[in-house]
């Protein structure tokens, strides 16, 4: 009996260091005060879409990884008035909402989407990023956790 205590023990103690070893994966590059509109990982990297505090019209967008980002849109100091285009379309079983916006001759479109499965009745949801130069994708990055959709309704943005 005590030496299987002291198997038990042991195994706690294992399984608590590795918890405590494990990075812990960042849930949104939104800051603190900054309501998490859309959130997911694309492989190593995240996208997501934030709020800022108090300003239910707006939104901005980052993406790449925690302390190192690789675009943010609007631009750090720069309002993001009506930079967002948002759009849903019905589908069979469920609903397509986008939310782009345009830099340069780049078009950034966030979307969620559910859509009658492949057996009929059971749905299916996507989500993630589609990069597109003049109209041409270049990439398309689904949310390697699921991603959980648009937090908020996304009537409220200011849209072009």
């Amino acid at each position: 009996m005590r030496a299987s205590k002291k198997y038990w023990v042991f195994e706690l103690i294992l399984v608590a260091a590795c918890c405590a070893a494990a990075p812990a994966r960042a849930e949104s590059l939104c800051a603190p005060n900054e309501p998490v509109v859309f959130a997911c990982h694309v492989g190593s990297k995240m996208v997501s879409l934030c709020r800022p505090a108090g300003d239910w019209g707006m939104l901005s967008y980052r993406f790449g990884g925690v302390g190192k980002l690789e675009l943010t849109y609007p631009e750090p100091g720069r309002q993001a008035s009506a930079a967002f285009t948002v759009k849903s379309v019905p589908l069979v079983g469920g609903g397509e909402t986008t939310v782009a916006f345009k830099r340069g001759v780049y078009t950034y479109t966030v979307y969620s989407k559910v859509a009658r499965g492949s057996d009929g009745s059971t749905p299916e949801f996507e989500d993630g990023v589609i990069v597109a130069r003049r109209g041409k994708v270049l990439s398309r990055m689904r949310c390697a956790d699921g991603g959980e959709g648009f937090r908020e309704p996304m009537t409220a943005v200011a849209v072009k």
